[in-house]
């Protein structure tokens, strides 16, 4: 009986863990290659999120922003949000690296999003 409860709950982890698994999703890459503004629209199921992962420089001034028809979408960057078609979160990056944002459909309908971010680098003085 004991051996048995005891492969019960392995069996019962390793399928908890595998659909953790399945349904965990990798950022969606940003990247600033060709220009250092970007606008696109993401479609997005009832309740769906979905992560996405920019490169950004210590000092370059970040501007992220959503556009939402249904108002029902959040966008997180960290501590801070930005509320859909509002003013867009502004700030200046204090490292270089990776940076991660969320933005998540909050309706009970699917709905489209068009998300615009920019990196401005520093102006440099002159002399």
């Amino acid at each position: 009986m004991k051996n048995m409860i005891i492969k019960s709950f392995i069996g019962i982890t390793a399928v908890l863990f595998l659909s953790v698994v399945a349904f965990s999703q990798t950022p969606k890459r940003i990247s600033f290659a060709k220009s250092n503004s970007l606008v696109w629209e993401e479609k997005f199921a009832a309740g769906e999120s979905k992560d996405f992962v920019f490169n950004a420089k210590k000092g370059q001034k970040l501007s992220l922003s959503f556009t939402d028809d249904t108002n029902q979408g959040s966008m997180d960057f960290g501590r801070a949000s930005a509320e859909p078609n509002g003013e867009p979160l502004e700030m200046v990056i204090v490292a270089t690296k990776d940076y991660t944002f969320s933005v998540t459909n909050n309706g009970d309908k699917a709905a489209s999003f068009r998300i615009s971010i920019s990196l401005k680098n520093p102006k440099k003085n002159s002399k």
